[in-house]
């Protein structure tokens, strides 16, 4: 029997690509240290494993394994102290990814908000980054809280749990345009344009944020200005479902055989993708293009290369719409609105 060697563990895990594979390694680890009952490593394996998860997953094995870290951390007061700022960023995390999955019931992801806010003030941390996750859970339930939220996120102060200055003007992007404001969404987006701000996910998302605000406000100019860097930006990134459903709203509605390219080039991510949110804003495109596709009696092809008919793309689109009246229900049912259903 292979003797418990758990910086050996550490490194054969972290040699492996991210994803799966080396999620499994790491469960596999927290395992052995758990059945050797070695606590310090067993909580530094269930770290690593929901890092993986929120930065190489679909972020639902963190949402699952989230609990067991705490229960960990707090059998010992001594690891939980030790473990107070992997804590805290991790509670940052959890209730953002809580967001995009309606299987975490609202109770449970207020309780969560609770816990952070209290670790937060117990500790002097500012609620800053409290004050913008807790904005983004209720940009799809309460307008008016996500507008207080909002308000008190740009007025309190930073800190070192910032997700810095990219990442924060793209928060004002978003809430901006939430709330009309475009002029103060174009002033914060126009510091990470000309100052070339980028992030694993900046400028993408704010590209994102502006092409949706386009096509409300029916803006083809300015949609047709934000879509041509978001399609690069997102065209094969599979945390970027959402963006490549908007620009497939786009396609939708300005050259249908482009959309259908870019469709059937990133209808494995799809596929790939257990994240019910993410899920949720590529098929609201998908099937948006593909009716638009079968109303004008163009072909396409699947996943699999086969070439489907405009009337097989139409009964496609139909199916894809309906999967997302369901997801729009459960998602709506969790925070008692009716976001997601208006959003069809």
């Amino acid at each position: 029997m292979k003797q418990y060697n758990p910086e050996q563990l550490r490194q054969e895990y972290r040699a492996l690509q991210s994803g799966d594979s080396r999620m499994r390694a790491i469960r596999t680890a927290a395992a052995a240290a758990e059945q050797a009952n070695d606590l310090p490593w067993a909580i530094r394996f269930h770290h690593d494993l929901i890092h993986e998860s929120v930065f190489s997953g679909d972020r639902y094995q963190a949402l699952i394994d989230f609990p067991q870290y705490l229960a960990m951390v707090r059998r010992d007061p001594e690891q939980e102290r030790e473990n107070l700022w992997d804590t805290l960023w991790m509670y940052k995390w959890i209730v953002e990814a809580a967001t995009e999955f309606y299987q975490i019931e609202k109770k449970q992801v207020m309780q969560w908000f609770s816990e952070y806010r209290r670790m937060l003030l117990e500790n002097g941390y500012s609620l800053r980054s409290w004050y913008e996750k807790r904005a983004i859970f209720f940009s799809y339930s309460d307008r008016a809280k996500m507008r207080l939220d909002f308000e008190s996120f740009q007025n309190a102060a930073k800190d070192a749990l910032g997700d810095g200055e990219a990442s924060e003007l793209d928060s004002v992007v978003r809430f901006a345009l939430e709330m009309g404001d475009r002029t103060k969404a174009m002033q914060a987006a126009n510091q990470i344009f000309d100052r070339n701000l980028r992030t694993e996910e900046v400028p993408c998302k704010t590209y994102h944020y502006l092409l949706r605000d386009a096509l409300k406000c029916g803006d083809m100019d300015a949609a047709e200005k934000y879509v041509q860097p978001l399609r690069s930006l997102c065209d094969g990134q599979r945390f970027q479902l959402e963006a490549i459903g908007m620009v497939l709203c786009y396609d939708a509605l300005t050259d249908l055989r482009r959309g259908l390219d870019f469709y059937q080039k990133n209808q494995a991510l799809r596929e790939g993708s257990r994240n019910p949110f993410l899920c949720f804003w590529f098929d609201r495109g998908a099937a948006k293009l593909l009716t638009a596709a079968g109303e004008k009696g163009l072909s396409g092809t699947d996943i699999s290369g086969m070439v489907l008919t405009a009337e097989q793309l139409s009964e496609k689109a139909e199916t894809i719409m309906q999967n997302c009246r369901t997801l729009a229900e459960k998602f709506d049912a969790r925070n008692r609105s009716n976001y997601f259903s208006s959003e069809l």
